[in-house]
């Protein structure tokens, strides 16, 4: 095919392997902004231009053919060089421009990253950043995100990976609670308190421990139980029991002797506790914005 059949296929290229990411018309013509119609006729568009049924469609499935998996390799290529193009581009200039689309959980964007994210853009005004913030997984890839920012003990593969800080999990309860009911000495005195679980799963009620010396697991139970940061810190700060949080979510009220750290001699192991990692992908061109983003973060989880 010579370059002036192919050129008016390149958007077409570019639209299948969203269709395939995204693994529906609908879902690929919300993430693009075009009507489902409009996404349909350009992979038929495409399809008859090749000569061959790249997508196999039923009412309630879609699957690549076996020639259409080959070819969406080969876009997901050109699409993933075009990037590179763009990259190239943006990381020869000197000022720091551009878009910048990071993601990051719901307790650390709003403790640790609002602040450090709206200090970014003070100060490098030319950049525009889009914060997405949702606790599910992320791909970078499919989602469009250059740098993720997450707490995890298993950082992505294959991407580059900057280590910002340490988040351990922390036990703490009020002032009023301890007045009323005392502290815990053990782990194992946990069973007469009230604990104040996240309630995703019945594992969420045993509460793992370790010293120098020794490892164990504690069943807690408690009145209340929920999967939310914000509500279970008003729940112990009302005085009603015990529960564990990310250290950067209880650090502040702790330092001003607002609520009591419990158990401080032992180390809790749990969810939503690791290493608060900023990865983005590997390339021989880094966009300006992305370089000094990460340096940014990294700057100020030092402070």
């Amino acid at each position: 095919m010579d370059t002036n059949k192919l050129l008016p296929l390149l958007s077409e290229m570019a639209i299948f392997v969203c269709v395939v990411e995204q693994g529906s018309f609908s879902k690929a013509a919300e993430k693009l902004g075009v009507a489902p119609s409009s996404v349909s006729r350009s992979i038929h568009r495409l399809e008859q231009a090749l000569h061959e049924k790249l997508l196999e469609r039923t009412t309630r499935q879609m699957k690549l053919s076996s020639i259409g998996q080959e070819v969406f390799v080969l876009c997901r290529e050109m699409l993933n060089t075009a990037k590179l193009a763009v990259s190239a581009a943006h990381s020869g200039e000197h000022s720091v421009s551009g878009v910048l689309r990071i993601a990051a959980p719901k307790a650390l964007a709003k403790h640790k990253l609002a602040s450090i994210v709206l200090d970014f853009i003070q100060a490098y005004p030319e950049v525009t950043v889009q914060f997405k913030v949702v606790d599910h997984f992320i791909d970078p890839v499919s989602d469009e995100i250059d740098v993720i920012i997450h707490i995890t003990e298993a950082p992505i593969e294959g991407l580059i990976g900057k280590t910002l800080a340490e988040s351990p999990l922390v036990l703490c309860a009020s002032k009023e609670y301890s007045a009323l009911h005392g502290l815990p000495n053990s782990p194992t005195e946990l069973a007469m308190h009230n604990c104040l679980c996240l309630g995703e799963s019945p594992v969420d009620q045993a509460w793992t421990f370790s010293s120098p010396t020794q490892s164990l697991t504690v069943q807690v139970s408690g009145s209340f139980a929920v999967n939310h940061s914000e509500i279970r810190l008003s729940a112990v700060q009302r005085g009603l029991g015990i529960s564990l949080f990310p250290r950067f979510v209880v650090a502040p009220l702790i330092e001003k002797h607002h609520l009591v750290e419990v158990l401080p001699n032992w180390v809790l192991h749990g969810k939503y506790q690791g290493t608060i990692v900023a990865q983005y992908a590997q390339s021989k061109y880094i966009p300006n914005q992305i370089k000094m983003f990460v340096e940014f973060l990294s700057t100020r989880f030092s402070l």
